[in-house]
């Protein structure tokens, strides 16, 4: 059995037809994927953020008590108090990068 021979036109018409075919699947997926890029660019990203801690130094004031004969001043005693933040901050980024928060 002899293999069948095609013309050249038929040849042509051929893979015409496979890169019309090769084409229109490379649009689509390009367009999907461009709208897929689109909706997720639109989708608002929250950060989280944790609460933080802040720590305040409060100083006792310094004390001078005044006899008759004798002066005795006391130093201040120093304490640290750490107070925890309680505030809930939300932020959200734009596709560009920029970063707001509420």
């Amino acid at each position: 059995m002899k293999p069948v021979r095609r013309t050249l036109e038929q040849r042509d018409r051929r893979f015409l037809r496979v890169r019309r075919v090769s084409q229109a699947t490379l649009v689509v997926a390009v367009a999907s994927t461009g709208g897929l890029v689109a909706y997720a660019s639109q989708l608002p990203k929250t950060l989280t953020t944790v609460p933080s801690t802040t720590t305040t130094p409060t100083t006792a004031p310094a004390t001078t008590t005044t006899t008759p004969g004798q002066t005795t001043t006391s130093s201040p005693n120093t304490t640290t108090t750490t107070v925890p933040v309680t505030t809930t901050t939300t932020c959200y980024t734009s596709p560009s990068g920029n970063v707001t928060c509420y």
